[in-house]
């Protein structure tokens, strides 16, 4: 199973598509936050399903969830409220306490992958507005026997 992984768009439909142009194989879409209609967005252009979180720039929504996907449990969240900023200590652990073997979240719009006591920890980075002196980027993540993890410069 391929998932693209989308995080930080702040509604800039024409990175967005850029990210969808690399995306096109992908069997399902995560977007991790910031913001939650540009899920809506890529539903409607793009006829492919997408799981989403909310996160610290969206009214309401779904803040975190956990998902059965390619048959491992996927912990996403935006990340704002597990300091991602600072480090990755709170997101580990919340993942850990959920028994993720992957957890997905955005926020700090720069790019991040780990493999910590056998859990992936990514994040995509932002399709829109990077940091750190990343690039606009987004992910995909492919589960066969084991987790692949491509990122992918937009």
């Amino acid at each position: 199973m391929k998932i693209g992984v989308i995080s930080d768009s702040h509604g800039m439909c024409k990175y967005i598509d850029l990210a969808m142009a690399h995306l096109k194989d992908v069997d399902l879409i995560i977007h991790a936050g910031d913001n939650y209609k540009d899920a809506k967005y890529i539903e409607k252009n793009y006829n492919i399903k997408v799981v989403a979180v909310s996160g610290n720039c969206d009214i309401g929504g779904i803040d975190e969830r956990i998902e059965l996907i390619g048959g491992k449990k996927v912990f996403i969240t935006h990340g704002h409220n597990y300091e991602v900023k600072m480090n990755i200590n709170v997101i580990f652990y919340a993942g850990k306490q959920n028994d993720a073997d992957i957890v997905i979240f955005g926020h700090s719009h720069i790019p991040f992958y780990a493999v910590e006591e056998g859990m992936v920890l990514l994040n995509p980075g932002s399709t829109s507005l990077p940091r750190g002196g990343s690039e606009k980027s987004c992910c995909i993540i492919t589960i066969e026997e084991d987790i692949k993890v491509e990122f992918i410069n937009i």
